[in-house]
């Protein structure tokens, strides 16, 4: 009978042993998971306010394409309006030197059995010919002018569009970076 208890005493000392190591493993393994979820979660606070700045940043560049939407606009206004103006300028110009021209044919019929007035008529003529010359250089600094603005409405275009891949990169970084939070998110929930 002593033996008996000697040998339950000595299982239940075995049994404590087991108990106490089998629950400080336990504790280990809490341990564990406690330092792996506070990981997580700086992490995923990381990534939220990774976002958050993306966020901020798309923010500021659709702020950035209205404006450059509104200055496209208004400059296409200014464009068109500009451009009306010196068509108009050039179909005046063009009506002036018709006239002028015409005057000259009269002056020319007129004047080719007068002799006597052949100074004056030249002097007319070159007057009439320096006004189309400059009228000419007139109409030419017209044209250059307008090329000049077709060259700066097509420089507002390419600025556009860059800001528009621009856009477009941000927007498919921002769905790649919600799609990795979300399945953070994912593995997060299934880990609790």
């Amino acid at each position: 009978m002593q033996d008996g208890r000697l040998r339950a005493e000595e299982q239940v000392r075995q049994l404590t042993a087991e108990n106490n190591a089998r629950a400080a493993r336990i504790q280990t393994m809490i341990d564990d998971f406690k330092s792996m979820k506070n990981e997580l979660m700086e992490s995923n606070a990381v990534k939220d306010q990774y976002i958050d700045n993306l966020n901020k940043e798309i923010a500021g560049l659709n702020e950035k394409l209205n404006e450059q939407k509104q200055s496209l606009q208004e400059r296409n206004f200014t464009f068109g309006f500009e451009r009306e103006r010196l068509s108009e300028t050039l179909g005046e110009k063009d009506s002036k030197i018709q006239s002028l021209e015409r005057r000259i044919a009269e002056m020319d019929k007129e004047l080719s059995g007068q002799s006597s007035t052949l100074s004056d008529r030249n002097i007319r003529i070159t007057a009439l010919t320096d006004q189309i010359t400059a009228m000419e250089t007139e109409r030419g600094r017209a044209e250059k002018q307008r090329a000049e603005l077709e060259q700066q409405l097509q420089k507002i275009r390419e600025e556009t569009n860059a800001l528009k891949g621009q856009l477009q990169e941000k927007d498919e970084t921002i769905k790649r970076l919600q799609n990795n939070v979300t399945l953070l998110k994912k593995e997060l929930g299934g880990g609790n």
